[in-house]
């Protein structure tokens, strides 16, 4: 049995290729919470590539949230998808939490890009963060996750839990990479040498593809960033082959998306050879 035998999503996703070579979307099923916008097109992308913006109807994420995502990028398409806005994650009670699950499978010679908006975590939040990974041979997926801290009420309290997964297999399933973490909001907050410093928000990124150089896009990140104020920042390759990752750590909201858009361009460079334009939002 596999994962996507069981998965049950709000929102599935599947990229097409068409015969004059866009990519757009095939077969949907979005619901509750969840709206698709319509395939948009720009200025600097590869021809035919198609990208799309996935918005919440309800606000952010509540407590006893269990949701849930999944794209499917076929042979050969090309699609950015993001979200339109920073999401929620409202306060939870009695140490409820929610859960929020992604599941990717990148057919060969895919690109997918998905790279939402950072999850603005309040005060009291639990989050369990998934995300699955299936990379075929030629494929490419970037992905990106970052939180931020938000206190509305200035209270001086902040996020209980964030819990975060991500696993990359390979067309067989073999597991080419995991990576899991787990941040309690009070360690944040209290500035902790060796954990985070005086950094109050933070980021991941992921290049995976088995198809190029990790040293090259590894120093394309390291390139990206290296200008960047207010943000610390390392890149490395990935085990078995898998790509090249960055984890960053910054001042606030501001350093975190430039980084992050950065290292987005760098990517988008090294897999294309374009230089892609900031998406509106």
């Amino acid at each position: 049995m596999t994962i996507a035998s069981v998965f049950k999503p709000q929102a599935y996703i599947e990229f097409v290729q068409h015969p004059n070579g866009n990519t757009g979307v095939g077969r949907q099923l979005v619901g509750y919470p969840f709206h698709l916008g319509r395939t948009l097109r720009f200025a600097g992308d590869p021809v035919g590539m198609s990208s799309l913006y996935l918005q919440s109807c309800s606000g952010g994420i509540f407590q006893g949230d269990d949701l849930g995502l999944r794209f499917v990028a076929q042979a050969g398409t090309q699609a950015h998808l993001t979200s339109a806005a920073s999401t929620i994650v409202h306060s939870m009670n009695d140490g409820r939490e929610a859960r929020h699950r992604v599941l990717i499978e990148a057919e060969p010679d895919a690109l997918l890009e998905y790279l939402p908006d950072p999850l603005v975590m309040f005060p009291r939040s639990n989050l369990q963060n998934e995300v699955v990974v299936q990379l075929h041979p030629g494929a490419r997926v970037l992905l990106g996750e970052a939180l931020v801290l938000h206190d509305p009420d200035l209270s001086g309290q902040v996020f209980d839990s964030y819990m975060s997964e991500t696993l990359v297999r390979d067309a067989a399933g073999r597991l080419l990479v995991r990576d899991r973490f787990r941040i309690d909001g009070d360690i944040l907050q209290g500035n902790r040498p060796g954990i985070n410093g005086r950094y109050q928000a933070q980021a991941s990124f992921f290049a995976l593809t088995t198809s190029d150089p990790a040293p090259a896009l590894v120093a394309a990140l390291r390139q990206a960033i290296a200008p960047i104020t207010g943000v610390y920042a390392a890149a490395s390759a990935l085990p078995n082959g898998a790509g090249a990752w960055m984890r960053l750590l910054a001042d606030d909201a501001i350093g975190l998306r430039q980084a992050m858009h950065a290292a987005w361009v760098a990517m988008r460079i090294e897999f294309t050879g374009l230089t892609p334009t900031s998406k509106r939002k």
